[in-house]
């Protein structure tokens, strides 16, 4: 019998969807932390570690849905976004949150090296949720822009120019502010 971590996600998806509960909780061990990161742009630790569960259960739920024929990485991620966007508008609240209190949970929990905890910190406070979100996804989750497009609602050419400026802004502001360690 192999071992569930050789098997890739798509494969972990299909056995699922063949009844393999356990896969499932292979596939959940691999994407709680970067649904968290991920739903970090939408609210606090408490916001993404709900929907985070809220996300899995669904997929879990829904498995039946996923197309074995494409990657499992933008089905989940998107599931995650309609929840977070769903729940942000049941609670009518609106999607800012506090910069001061995100920023301190997103600098401990996003990243350990402190100085690409920074550096998104800074991506956070300054780029708007789809730019951050893009960001994050593109290279924080080392999805493609094809992936990002599919989870964002956008097409790849928006997704690209969005990446690029953001980029851009990001670049502009660390060579006038420089990060001190």
């Amino acid at each position: 019998m192999q071992n569930k971590e050789s098997f890739s996600d798509e494969e972990l998806a299909i056995r699922t969807q063949q009844g393999g509960t356990a896969d499932f909780e292979e596939l959940a061990k691999r994407y709680w932390p970067r649904l968290h990161r991920f739903l970090l742009t939408y609210g606090n630790d408490a916001f993404a570690s709900d929907i985070t569960q809220e996300t899995l259960l669904r997929a879990y739920q829904k498995i039946s849905y996923y197309h074995s024929k494409k990657s499992f990485a933008p089905w989940v991620f998107t599931i995650a976004r309609n929840l977070a966007l769903n729940s942000l508008k049941r609670s009518k609240r609106k999607a800012e949150v506090t910069m001061d209190e995100n920023l301190t949970e997103s600098n401990q929990v996003i990243e350990n090296d402190h100085e690409i905890g920074m550096v998104w910190g800074k991506a956070k406070q300054f780029l708007s949720k789809t730019a951050y979100g893009s960001l994050r996804l593109h290279y924080g989750e080392e999805l493609t822009v094809k992936e990002v497009a599919i989870i964002m609602g956008k097409s790849e050419i928006a997704i690209k120019v969005i990446l690029h400026r953001s980029r851009k802004k990001l670049a502009e502001y660390f060579k006038s502010n420089p990060i001190k360690l």
